[in-house]
């Protein structure tokens, strides 16, 4: 029977909405041309309005995951020279996020927003190790399910080791919760004190050596390092994260975009070494002058060893000609300059030649000292980051503020201008004054967080005694637990698949859990599996028993190396793909890395490709 306008018109429907095939319009056959149109009676018309009714309220609350221009910027389909990929730590943001919701130490707020999320069913994670976004690329006619299904396909930066491990990396329980509260004043700043960002430094950095890694970097036990005589925490819990590298504009040889703005921009070594608690700290400061192109250029680097000393101490000659020196707050004259020959370039072959390989420069928004001096460097602290007097997050207060109040010292009061040699000083004696005070000293915003959290808490943390009573391990102070630690204290079910062969950190990462007692095997499942098909097989087939499934494919060797048999393997990766897409529920997400491997050594760029399921 078909609808005249009246019924039409009552019911509405919007364009955007196609009723179910199995619906009550679809039920009544449709007249043949020349027959009189009949009305819907009373109950068939009650029917189809409720279905439309039920119909758009799902449309409305289905979760939908809306990019900002952060993950604009890294589509795929974004030229490549546009570009700038996400990090792993993003992909982890939006796991946590979907999962642990208000509880989450992290959140996706850099690149993306996760419309509805509390409509979420379930999410599935698929992990490909071997295949890269050039692969992708490349071969994106293999690829033909995943171009129907994904509508967000990212371009992400990972670790070539320990990838699912740092995936699923978080504060463990609420005892140790409450632990890393009181000491760090919020779980953010815990991740960012905690994690290996050592793992993405070398995808981003590529010449970071690897050697010795197991010694200086990495999983290291800091509770019974030496420290340097005055530090009470390690020192490399207070370097920048790489997105807050990025976030801050700080000069990195990562592709597209960022690629062409660093166009002529050298890294201050050709090989680093692995930072540890005992790689030395250099005050760096720098002074320009405006050039003839309309831009300040270096004229001045100052910087200080830590005790004190002048490490590198030079004037610079800029390539162009100076229009305006100013002196004001350069303190740089023209008789200064008068006979100074060094370039930008004998600055770079100096800094090369002198600067150790793990050296950790700090600087008040180093980010600019870095771009007058187009150099690169992995390991930096900014005190403006550092120290946060107002209590709002994000603020930053001017070096000679927090000279006077934590320093009781006044700089930058000569008229003849800054000195770099006293800034770069002042920079560092505060990063040297919050290592021998604790975490949160000097940022207030971290102080309010910790007394917040006392005052819930009402006394606390919970006493070494209590912590032993709950079955906590007390000297895990630490990141020690894992996104699955959370999700099992929520009675979230979650299961990890996998057919890694040389997963012996994996599954010493998550094998204990699995193992400590009946009542935790029912919330986490680990299997390990003899074959991909087995691994993609198990997890659609179970999927939807547990709240978040992670499926970990290691792909051999000899299956990438020659063209005509990786299409193959692609083709069929597509396939599993579609399967475990059309496995999930409706209003579940599927997430897939792939993520690289050993067998691109030179290349970390993966994708990611992210949907939500919709009726």
């Amino acid at each position: 029977m078909q609808l005249n306008a009246r019924d039409a018109d009552k019911i509405s429907l919007s364009n955007e909405i196609i009723p179910d095939p199995n619906s009550a319009i679809h039920k009544h056959e449709i007249p043949e041309p020349g027959k009189k149109k009949q009305k819907l009676s009373d109950s068939t018309y009650s029917s189809l309005k409720v279905e439309v009714k039920q119909y758009r309220d799902r449309m409305r609350n289905i979760p939908k995951l809306r990019l900002k221009e952060v993950g604009e910027e890294a589509l795929m389909k974004t030229k490549a020279e546009d570009r700038v990929p996400l990090l792993l730590d993003d992909i982890q943001a939006l796991l946590m996020h979907t999962l642990l919701r208000q509880d989450s130490p992290m959140n996706p707020s850099r690149w993306a927003v996760l419309e509805k999320s509390t409509k979420l069913t379930h999410i599935a994670v698929l992990v490909v190790e071997g295949p890269t976004s050039e692969d992708f690329t490349k071969h994106e006619q293999d690829f033909k399910e995943c171009k129907k299904i994904f509508h967000n396909i990212l371009q992400v930066v990972v670790p070539s080791d320990k990838l699912v491990e740092e995936l699923a990396c978080v504060p463990l329980s609420e005892t140790h919760k409450d632990i890393l509260l009181a000491e760090y004043g919020s779980l953010e700043a815990a991740i960012l004190a905690c994690k290996d960002h050592l793992l993405i430094r070398k995808s981003i950095f590529n010449n970071i050596d690897q050697e010795n890694d197991e010694h200086t970097g990495g999983e290291q036990d800091y509770s019974s390092m030496d420290l340097p005589p005055g530090d009470k925490f390690p020192r490399t819990q207070l370097l920048l994260s790489p997105i807050q590298m990025i976030n801050e504009e700080y000069p990195l040889p990562l592709i597209g975009s960022l690629q062409q703005r660093y166009t002529g921009y050298m890294t201050t070594n050709d090989h680093y070494a692995p930072v540890t608690p005992r790689s030395p700290i250099f005050g760096l400061d720098c002074e320009m002058c405006k050039t003839s192109i309309g831009a300040s250029e270096l004229t001045r680097v100052s910087i200080i060893d830590e005790q004190g000393n002048e490490f590198y101490e030079t004037l610079v000659r800029p390539d162009n000609k100076i229009v305006d020196y100013l002196t004001q707050f350069s303190g740089i004259t023209p008789e200064m300059l008068k006979n100074v020959s060094k370039t930008l370039n004998d600055v770079h072959k100096d800094l090369k030649n002198k600067l150790p390989p793990d050296a950790i420069l700090v600087g008040q928004s180093l980010n600019f000292d870095l771009n007058a001096l187009k150099l690169m460097h992995p390991y930096v602290i900014d005190t403006s980051i550092l120290f946060n007097v107002t209590g709002t997050q994000g603020t930053k207060s001017k070096l000679k503020v927090l000279a006077k109040k934590f320093l009781q010292r006044d700089i930058q009061c000569s008229s003849k201008g800054h000195n770099s040699i006293e800034d770069s000083m002042a920079s560092l004696e505060l990063v040297k004054l919050k290592l021998a005070k604790n975490i949160y000293f000097g940022d207030q915003w971290l102080q309010d967080r910790r007394n917040y959290h006392k005052k819930v808490n009402r006394g606390g943390i919970a006493s070494p005694a209590e912590v032993q009573r709950i079955g906590a391990d007390p000297s895990i102070t630490e990141i020690t637990g894992s996104l699955f630690g959370h999700a099992r204290k929520r009675n979230k079910k979650s299961a990890i698949v996998t057919n890694a062969n040389n997963l012996d950190s994996f599954e010493n990462y998550f094998g204990d859990a699995v193992k400590s007692n009946t009542e935790v095997k029912k919330l986490l499942s680990y299997q390990k599996m003899d074959s991909d098909e087995a691994v993609i097989n198990h997890t659609a087939e179970k999927c939807l028993n547990y709240d978040f499934n992670l499926a970990c494919i290691q792909l051999k060797r000899e299956h990438l190396l020659d063209e005509n048999t990786k299409r193959v393997k692609f083709e069929q990766i597509d396939g599993w793909i579609r399967k475990l897409y059309n496995s999930i529920s409706l209003n579940g997400m599927l997430v897939v890395l792939l993520a690289g491997g050993e067998v691109n050594q030179s290349s970390r760029m993966a994708v990611a490709m992210i949907q939500t399921k919709k009726g």
